[in-house]
């Protein structure tokens, strides 16, 4: 099998250097695992959806491409979006991936902003996880949490030449010590030492704070 394209070049061959026994449907198959849960865990891989809204109804479907919709970030008005985005209603739920169920009728018809972290679903043409090219950052910035992670994943397999149940809860550690650093930089939108100050929510006008 050919050797997958960027971003998971690099991330195929520390893992094939390291596990010279494993077939590489199996490295695709624990990668695609791996990815799945960093981005599950994390919320970094984002996406933006128009929601037209319209007065007496509240529930609204939307689509996202790649992947599928996984949890709710926030939903906006850009009309009055300033650089904190805030909430344009509290209750706002997804219960359903890829439908949003509001709290109140809109007054008036609008376009409202859907901000969802999303997770993988399907694999591209080379069999590795499917992600679109402007979130390769994330494959490259956190390089070395998806090594582990596949890593962990191959190890603890049993009865294989390349288990490894001792070093597979190392790398699984390691895996963990990362995603939970990528889930902190996400919460600090990248900013060293950051800290997402929130208004007092005794004083909020929805009981959920803004997002950026």
């Amino acid at each position: 099998m050919a050797t997958p394209s960027t971003p998971w070049d690099r991330i195929y061959q520390q893992v094939r250097l390291a596990t010279p026994g494993v077939v590489d449907a199996v490295v695709q198959q624990e990668l695609f695992r791996c990815t799945k849960d960093f981005l599950e865990q994390t919320n970094l891989w984002v996406e933006e959806v128009p929601i037209a809204v319209v007065p007496h109804t509240l529930s609204y479907s939307f689509t996202v491409s790649p992947g599928m919709a996984n949890r709710l970030l926030i939903v906006y008005d850009p009309a009055n979006a300033g650089p904190d985005k805030r909430w344009v209603q509290g209750g706002i739920s997804m219960q359903l991936p890829g439908t949003i169920v509001l709290s109140n009728s809109p007054s008036s018809a609008a376009t409202w902003m859907a901000a969802v972290a999303k997770i993988i679903v399907a694999s591209d043409a080379s069999g590795y996880p499917d992600i679109d090219q402007a979130s390769w950052w994330i494959i490259n910035k956190y390089q070395d949490a998806f090594y582990y992670g596949t890593m962990a994943r191959l190890q603890m397999e049993p009865a294989k030449t390349y288990s490894n149940l001792k070093l597979g809860a190392y790398n699984n550690q390691q895996y963990i010590t990362q995603r939970g650093k990528a889930r902190a930089d996400g919460i600090k939108a990248n900013v060293y030492g950051g800290q997402r100050w929130q208004f007092p929510q005794q004083y909020a006008t929805t009981a959920r704070k803004g997002w950026t």
